[in-house]
């Protein structure tokens, strides 16, 4: 919910911006920079949480069954 709550204070910054005639595509920029690399992180986290879950099972594409 606070990922919403910055979201939407960040939007506010950009219509402030807008209103008083100082917006620019760099402020877009950044902004859309910010949420790629917070969206990285969290795709990484979460495919970091998953190996480390299924780790050594047989659910894995790294284990070899031997046979």
């Amino acid at each position: 919910m606070n990922d919403v709550l910055e979201f939407i204070s960040e939007l506010k910054e950009l219509q402030a911006l807008y209103i008083s005639g100082e917006l620019r595509e760099f402020d877009f920029a950044l902004k859309i920079n910010a949420y790629e690399t917070q969206f990285a992180k969290f795709e990484k986290a979460m495919a970091d949480e998953q190996e480390l879950f299924w780790k050594d099972t047989v659910f894995t594409n790294s284990t070899t069954v031997e046979g």
